[in-house]
């Protein structure tokens, strides 16, 4: 659910910039080897490295059109800093957006686990008494028929099913923003225990309850969390947590 490409757009330019700030020290250590590079070889990061799912046809062209976008402020930037004329056009290989509904597509058939390092996302937010009837169709397809209480969950519980199942055995590391009614009450029992049973879901990271709101018009404020999850153990796990719902977050 990848909507207009928001959360691929800021992820590839956060990490266009860390692989600026690597070039930019290598080249404190060996200056003219980095000039003697073609600006080809400076940027290893691509936009084709990037995969999303949106339901709407729209927004997934949007999404597409909008990683051509960031991939052109990126390269304008890296040129500025090595005085080198930096272009990638046009993109032959642009990122993969697939039209399409993310809980009944097989996500193995946009890209190969082996290929994957991150999932995020922040799927849609619509309580389990609100789903129409194709959403709850959608949500149900997400979980055995055999498990109790699944009426119960939140349309956003299905986006934590199918990222299970395809991490299942890999390194690949989850990152989903959520209404915070997944952690609590009887979705809990539910949803955890099942993720955690059937595909060994471990927390590596959480953000307890904070105010998440935008500037669309009559869009009403929500209280989301955020859990960060993977297939294997991690020495270190951290907790977010607020003093308000309005404020910043303290690490412990």
């Amino acid at each position: 659910a990848c909507g207009c490409g928001n959360f691929l757009v800021t992820t590839y330019r956060e990490l266009r910039r860390l692989e600026l700030e690597v070039l930019k020290k290598r080249r404190k250590s060996s200056v003219s080897t980095l000039t003697a590079f073609g600006a080809e070889q400076l940027s290893k990061l691509h936009v084709n490295q990037f995969y999303g799912i949106e339901v709407e046809e729209f927004p997934a062209l949007v999404a597409r059109t909008a990683m051509y976008l960031a991939d052109h402020q990126m390269n304008r930037e890296l040129s500025k800093e090595f005085g080198l004329t930096y272009a990638r056009i046009p993109l032959e290989e642009p990122a993969t957006i697939v039209h399409g509904n993310a809980l009944t597509t097989d996500w193995v058939s946009v890209v190969s686990p082996e290929k994957l390092s991150y999932i995020i996302g922040n799927p849609p937010f619509v309580g389990a008494r609100l789903m129409t009837k194709e959403q709850k169709a959608d949500l149900l397809t997400c979980f055995p028929k055999t498990l109790k209480g699944v009426g119960n969950l939140d349309f956003v519980s299905g986006w934590y099913a199918k990222a299970a199942a395809y991490i299942k055995g890999s390194h690949i590391k989850v990152g989903l923003v959520s209404t915070n009614s997944i952690t609590q009450g009887e979705q809990v029992g539910i949803l955890w225990k099942y993720l955690h049973e059937e595909f060994g879901v471990v927390i590596h990271f959480a953000h307890q309850t904070f105010k998440w709101s935008n500037e669309a018009r009559g869009k009403a404020a929500v209280h989301c969390v955020i859990v960060g999850f993977a297939n294997f153990e991690t020495e270190k796990k951290y907790l977010y947590t607020y003093e308000s719902s309005e404020g910043g977050a303290t690490e412990s």
